[in-house]
């Protein structure tokens, strides 16, 4: 009996603890989704003229479309419903497998698509193999599966199975990372780390999973300054991760000496991979010679090459040198052109065939700040292509940009020539938007 009570209070705890970690994991994203859907599913009551439907990421999410929607409620009252369809952290492969759904539910005049940032659009390495990102399909669900009790059933089996499986390895842990399923990516990372390798590649991815994904930063943090502290071998891109981590924990807490050592220890290393991203955690706490430094580090990675383009032209932009800033613009437009990213242009014209093939005018609309050329390029040999609206955001932000800083228009400079945008932004987009549709309106002969 005793063995039995010992067994009964193991699952029982088990069972609490799946339940309070996934509860923990999912709250947020389900609070954010829960609002996006409940305004998704106000703005459909609104029996307007015309749906449009906005796909992208977290530059779409809560950002154009709300300001769009405003905009065509004061010009043209009741005549627009304004759908946003931007989730954050998205990829084009999701954009692809929701997309009968948005179609079927929401039923779109025109879908504006500013989409593709987070896949990446240059590739020079392109005999290197792609990660198959998309998930395995999920057996279809019965009217049970909308039982609490059946959901936990499925939780609780699939961690058992987790648990269970020996075949792990760091292709297995990058899969569930793809899929998002950052709790059970940082379940299989910690056990491959339970064997005696000195695995510290994975212990930093791990540390990145719970420092972006799970908010557990304490803990990411001392994984990765001790990787640093103790000098353990490490990929470049690995020890990029664990960068980030130390100096924008020390950022956050203001520990402001301990970040600026490991900005040091970071601009005197070799072995580590440069990109827009660690250049926005230091940017605002180096010096010259150590901007020059990273620059010239950064230019040396073919997959930063556009970024760091891209950041030199809006410093450039920053300063008023309007000239030096083009000579980056064209160099970052030059990379983009000549070795795109076939695996996101082949994603991005499966969504574009989709929609046409469902009557939907659709508006390829280009990132802040950059030329709309890539775009133009990637779809002029298909046979609808002009029937595609293209909306260049690349000029007006520019404009906007020889009057405020760069800081006063984004929230931050993930891309290098551009970041999440702010209030300006929104209108910028919103305004160019507005105008193409009423040119299309008009050219088809009906009335707004």
């Amino acid at each position: 009996m005793k063995i039995i009570q010992k067994i009964l209070l193991i699952i029982s705890g088990i069972l609490i603890a799946l339940i309070i970690l996934e509860l923990s994991l999912q709250t947020a994203g389900f609070v954010a989704s829960s609002y996006q859907r409940y305004r998704n599913n106000q703005a459909l009551k609104n029996k307007s003229e015309y749906k449009i439907m906005c796909l992208g990421e977290s530059t779409t999410y809560g950002g154009y479309p709300k300001e769009l929607q405003n905009m065509l409620n004061q010009k043209y009252p009741n005549k627009f419903t304004v759908i946003d369809c931007g989730v954050p952290g998205n990829n084009l492969d999701n954009i692809l497998s929701q997309l009968d759904i948005n179609i079927a539910k929401y039923n779109p005049d025109f879908a504006i698509c500013m989409m593709g940032i987070n896949d990446g659009f240059i590739s020079l390495s392109t005999n290197k193999p792609e990660l198959e990102t998309k998930p395995e399909p999920e057996p279809e669900r019965k009217k049970i599966s909308y039982l609490k009790t059946y959901e936990l059933y499925h939780l609780l089996r699939k961690h058992i199975i987790l648990i269970l499986q020996t075949n792990f390895d760091a292709y297995y842990v990058l899969k569930l990372y793809c899929q998002k399923k950052y709790s059970y990516a940082e379940l299989v990372c910690e056990k491959i780390l339970e064997s005696p390798q000195n695995d510290y590649s994975l212990a930093s991815f791990l540390a990145m999973v719970q420092y972006d994904h799970l908010d557990k930063r304490d803990c990411a943090y001392r994984a990765a300054s001790d990787i640093i502290e103790n000098n353990k071998k490490l990929d470049n891109r690995s020890k990029n991760i664990v960068y980030r981590i130390v100096i924008d924990y020390n950022l956050q807490n203001k520990n402001n000496a301990l970040m600026q050592k490991y900005i040091d220890k970071l601009i005197n290393d070799d072995n580590v991979f440069f990109d827009a991203k660690l250049y926005g955690v230091i940017k605002d706490f180096i010096n010259l010679n150590q901007k020059k430094e990273f620059f010239n580090k950064m230019a040396k990675f073919e997959e930063s090459l556009d970024q760091c383009y891209g950041i030199r032209a809006i410093e450039s932009m920053d300063k008023k040198d309007y000239s030096k800033a083009e000579e980056y613009f064209a160099k970052a437009e030059e990379v983009r052109l000549k070795y795109p990213r076939e695996q996101t242009y082949n994603l991005y014209k499966l969504i574009v065939d989709k929609l046409v093939d469902n009557n939907i005018k659709v508006l390829s609309m280009q990132y802040p700040v950059r030329s709309i050329k890539p775009l133009k390029q990637m779809l002029k040999n298909e046979e609808y292509y002009d029937r595609i609206i293209f909306i260049n955001n690349e000029n007006n932000f520019k404009d906007l940009l020889k009057t405020k800083q760069f800081k006063e228009v984004f929230e931050d400079q993930f891309a290098g020539d551009f970041g999440h945008y702010k209030q300006d932004g929104s209108v910028l987009i919103a305004e160019n938007v507005i105008a193409r549709l009423e040119k299309i309106i008009i050219n088809n002969g009906q009335n707004i």
